[in-house]
This record gives C-alpha cells, sequence and structure tokens, in this order.
C-alpha cells in the first residue's frame, strides 16, 4: 500500500496491512510539508528458527513503531540521531516499512524453549 505525502493530514491518516499471521497498523500524521510521523503497532506470530540449534519456531509480536518519514533527502539540522526514513517518489510505501521493522526484528537472537534451558535463561 501507498499512500501519498499529499495526502495526509494532520489529524492523521490510518492505515492497516496484513501479512501471514503479522499485523501492521497505525496512524501517519503530518508534520510539515516535507515529514511524516508513523506510529503504528505490529502484532501476530512470527515463524522464525532458533539460532542455535535451528529449529524452527513461532515468535509473538507485540512491538510499538515510532518513525519519521521524509518525503526526500532528510537533513538533521540538531544533530540528533532519529529513526527516519526517506522516500524520494513522494509517496509512502507502508510495505515497505512493514518488511524493514520484521527484518530487522528478525536480526536479533531467538531460541527454542530447550535450547533456553541450556542458556539458563
Amino acid at each position: 500500500m501507498k499512500i501519498p505525502f499529499d495526502k495526509l493530514t494532520f489529524p492523521g491518516t490510518e492505515f492497516e496491512e496484513l501479512f501471514d499471521e503479522l499485523k501492521f497498523s497505525g496512524k501517519l500524521v503530518k508534520v510539515d510539508l516535507k515529514m511524516a510521523k508513523c506510529e503504528a503497532k505490529i502484532t501476530g506470530n512470527l515463524k522464525h528458527y532458533c539460532d542455535r540449534c535451528g529449529k524452527n519456531i513461532n515468535l509473538a509480536l507485540d512491538e510499538e513503531v515510532s518513525l519519521f518519514l521524509s518525503n526526500g533527502t532528510y537533513k538533521d539540522h540538531e544533530n540528533e540521531l532519529s529513526d527516519t526514513i526517506e522516500f524520494y517518489d513522494g509517496e509512502i510505501d507502508i510495505d515497505e516499512i512493514f518488511q524493514s521493522e520484521i527484518e530487522s526484528y528478525k536480526s536479533d537472537y531467538f531460541y527454542c524453549d530447550e535450547c533456553k534451558i541450556l542458556e539458563g535463561e
């Protein structure tokens, strides 16, 4: 799903995307002409694997997402590091944000119940 920056409003534009057993829903709020804020949540189950033994596991997600979205190049004038995604075609790609957040989540280490016992968790 793509939402044009021009169509965003100050009260906010709500969205919801489903992928397998995951739901990504939230609101896009226009901050200024070239910037929007995404306040969202990812919930559901994600199929993954144990990073120790390779066994298939399910991860229960209930993750908050808070990002800034820039229409074009983002210039950090206050020298603060922020979570900002740049889009260059005048549209916000919700699917791209969703997939990026899932891949970021999966980059952590996850263990099955048996391996957690071996690790002493």
